[in-house]
């Protein structure tokens, strides 16, 4: 019979595979950070242009 002491316990993601999975993660979360940036850079854009086109077609005309 065997002890507990015997049982070797396999880690189940090797060295390789936990840094392959590490830098999958990497990718991933890098890939979302430039999400959020191009999104708050078109947001930036469109409210500049609808700024700017309120400020001239919202003039009173002079009598």
């Amino acid at each position: 019979m065997e002890s507990g002491k015997d049982k070797i316990v396999e880690d189940p993601i090797s060295g390789n595979e936990l840094d392959k999975k590490i830098e999958q993660l990497k990718e991933h979360h890098e890939h979302e950070k430039e999400e959020k940036l191009e999104k708050l850079i078109i947001v930036m854009i469109v409210l500049s242009t609808l700024k700017e086109y309120y400020e001239k077609s919202n003039k009173v005309p002079k009598v």
